[in-house]
C-alpha cells in the first residue's frame, strides 16, 4: 500500500521554552514532572463520517504509578479530563513500572474517568514486563475497556467507528538499536493486528491504539484512519535545537511528541505523565491530550 494522504493537522498546546542553564536541576525534578499540560490537537479525517465530525477524544498515556504520590498525580490529570469532558477517552499504555500489585493505585486514580463513548485502553511494555494479565484485570475492574488485540465498533449519531487496541509484546528500542530486530520481535503482534485491522468493514473510520509508535513503521494494515501512541515520554528531557538526547525508539526523534505522519496513517504521540529513572522532566511537561475529528465531508 501506498502513502494514504490526509488533509489537514493542526496542533496546539506547544512546549513551554526554558533554560536548564538558569532553571536548574531542581526545577527539573520537583517543577516540571508535577507541571500539567493541555495539549489540544485538530486532525482532520477523509474517512471520518460527517455526523462525527467535531468528535473528541482524552488521550492519556505512561503513568508510571508506582506510589500515592505518583497515584495523585494521576488523579490531577483525571480531573482535567473531566473537565474537558471528552466524547471518548483512549490510555495508551505503562500504568505501572516494576511492580504490577500499583495497578491498583492507578486504577483508583482512573475510576473516576467517564466518557459518552466510554473508557479504552491498551497495555504499555512495562505492563507486560511486570504481569500483564494483572494489570489488565485491576482496569477491567474500575470499569476500563481493555483492548489485547481487539476492536470494538462505536455507534454515535448514526454513524460508526471502530477503536483497535493491539497489545505491547514487552520490547522497547534503546537509541542505536536495530529497526529489522524490532520488527522481528513483534512479528506475531503484527500479524495479529493487521488480520484484526483488515476484518474490520473497509468503508468504517477506524481509530487505532498501540503503546509504541515505532509499530507503525512496520504494521502493514489496509488503512488506519488515527493512531494513537505513547511510550517515548517526549525523551522527558528536550534541549533547544537538539530535541531528546535519549528516545526509546529506533526512527530517531520521529516519534518523540505530537502529531506525526507514519508510513501509512497519521499517529499522535502522548508525551506521557509519569516518569523513567532519572525522575526528571525539562522543556517537556506531563500532558492531557485532547484531540478533535474532523471530517472532510462535513458542511
Amino acid at each position: 500500500m501506498g502513502r494514504r494522504p490526509f488533509l489537514r493537522l493542526a496542533c496546539g498546546g506547544a512546549l513551554t521554552a526554558l533554560s536548564a542553564g538558569v532553571l536548574g536541576p531542581a526545577y527539573a525534578l520537583m517543577v516540571e514532572p508535577a507541571w500539567l499540560d493541555i495539549a489540544r490537537c485538530t486532525v482532520e479525517l477523509p474517512a471520518l463520517p460527517p455526523a462525527l465530525d467535531g468528535l473528541t477524544v482524552a488521550q492519556l498515556s505512561d503513568m508510571h504509578v508506582t506510589s500515592p504520590a505518583d497515584a495523585n498525580h494521576l488523579g490531577r490529570a483525571v480531573e482535567v479530563v473531566q473537565r474537558l469532558a471528552p466524547d471518548l477517552v483512549a490510555l495508551t499504555g505503562d500504568y505501572v513500572t516494576h511492580d504490577a500489585t500499583h495497578v491498583a493505585l492507578c486504577a483508583q486514580a482512573l475510576a473516576p474517568l467517564q466518557a459518552p463513548l466510554g473508557v479504552y485502553a491498551v497495555l504499555g511494555n512495562h505492563d507486560v514486563w511486570t504481569d500483564a494479565d494483572h494489570v489488565a484485570t485491576g482496569l477491567a475492574e474500575v470499569g476500563i475497556t481493555v483492548l489485547r488485540d481487539a476492536a470494538v465498533p462505536l455507534d454515535a449519531a448514526g454513524a460508526r467507528l471502530w477503536i483497535v487496541g493491539v497489545d505491547d509484546v514487552g520490547r522497547t528500542n534503546r537509541p542505536g538499536a536495530r529497526c529489522n530486530a524490532f520488527a522481528g520481535v513483534w512479528e506475531r503482534a503484527l500479524a495479529r493486528g493487521s488480520a484484526l485491522l483488515d476484518e474490520l468493514p473497509p468503508d468504517e473510520a477506524r481509530l487505532l491504539l498501540v503503546h509504541n509508535p515505532d509499530v507503525h513503521e512496520v504494521l502493514a494494515a489496509q488503512r488506519v484512519d488515527l493512531a494513537l501512541s505513547g511510550h517515548t515520554h517526549g525523551g522527558q528531557v528536550r534541549l533547544p535545537l537538539l530535541g531528546a538526547p535519549v528516545l526509546p525508539s529506533c526512527y530517531g526523534q520521529k516519534y518523540a511528541q505530537g502529531l506525526v505522519q507514519a508510513p501509512r496513517w497519521p499517529v499522535y504521540v502522548n508525551r506521557g505523565l509519569g516518569t523513567v529513572s532519572p525522575p526528571v522532566r525539562l522543556n517537556c511537561r506531563p500532558e492531557v491530550t485532547l484531540l478533535t475529528l474532523r471530517s472532510a465531508g462535513a458542511a
